[in-house]
């Protein structure tokens, strides 16, 4: 089973049926004709054995109910992952460019599932890096062919004010809330894509808008909107990434990639309250970009 993830191939090796708890990414299964169209960046095989590593890991991170150890190799990648409560450690290998991952996987049970879309997540994040493509955490709102992307920490209010959008800006449509992919076309211009993670909120949109502003989402008394200069634009857009600093290859591309979109598109401080006003604030610079 293929998925097209921003114009890009994710190849499954093992998943000929897509499980009912992965249900978020049907919309993203190719077909015969849209397979012939896209690049396939990275091949994963399901079901292999994964052999333990004789070292500690690199990296050891708690979050969400889980538990993630990576190891960084010279010419592989190792990643493990338990859930709370789970007495099962899956596995995944993948080669130093992410073209070919291995997992000791299976899409059986509900926490297989789990696993196995949080591997081809990983996968994606680190094969798409190669081709000019970031995974960032926002929200993000299509207008017609354009969209506007909300950064900013959990809790921040980029959900709500996108919400305040849908709600206050006819013809809008909410792309993703929570993972929308980022990439420069060969023409140079910046699209964002839906993709298969969108949090909390239910919304997997196989559909891409031309990036017309990105705001950096600030809670406040008043409502404005303030330009961001190119270091602070790189900065407020790389800080939201997802991204392994220590993996040099995969920082370097991100980091490319980071440094191009903060070049092209409006980045702005959106100093804003939960209110229509700030709509206006943010839909007045989204606008002279379109």
């Amino acid at each position: 089973m293929t998925f097209d993830i921003a114009g890009l191939g994710i190849r499954v090796d093992g998943l000929d049926i897509l499980p009912q708890q992965m249900y978020n990414l049907e919309p993203f299964i190719t077909n015969d004709d849209s397979y012939a169209k896209i690049r396939t960046i990275c091949d994963i095989k399901c079901g292999c054995t994964i052999t333990d590593v004789d070292a500690e890991p690199t990296i050891t991170n708690t979050f969400d109910g889980k538990t993630m150890c990576l190891w960084l190799a010279a010419d592989f990648y190792r990643v493990t992952l338990r859930f709370n409560g789970s007495e099962n450690t899956y596995s995944m290998e993948a080669d130093n460019g992410w073209r070919t991952v291995r997992t000791d996987c299976k899409a059986g049970t509900e926490t297989d599932c789990m696993a196995l879309e949080d591997f081809i997540m990983i996968s994606f994040i680190y094969s798409a890096a190669y081709y000019d493509t970031v995974l960032i955490h926002a929200s993000s709102v299509a207008v017609d062919s354009s969209a506007a992307v909300f950064i900013g920490p959990s809790g921040i209010g980029k959900s709500t004010h996108s919400r305040l959008w849908l709600r206050y800006v006819d013809g809008s449509r909410l792309l993703n809330d929570d993972q929308p992919a980022l990439r420069i076309m060969p023409d140079g211009n910046v699209y964002v894509y839906g993709t298969p993670w969108s949090g909390k909120t239910d919304c997997y949109r196989n559909e891409r808008a031309k990036l017309k502003a990105v705001f950096r989402m600030r809670q406040a008394g008043v409502n404005k909107a303030v330009r961001l200069d190119g270091t602070k634009a790189f900065c407020a857009l790389l800080d939201m990434t997802s991204l392994i600093k220590s993996d040099i290859a995969s920082f370097s591309k991100i980091s490319d990639t980071v440094a191009y979109i903060a070049g092209k598109v409006d980045i702005c401080m959106l100093y804003n309250r939960p209110e229509k006003e700030a709509v206006d604030v943010s839909y007045a610079v989204f606008s002279r970009r379109c």
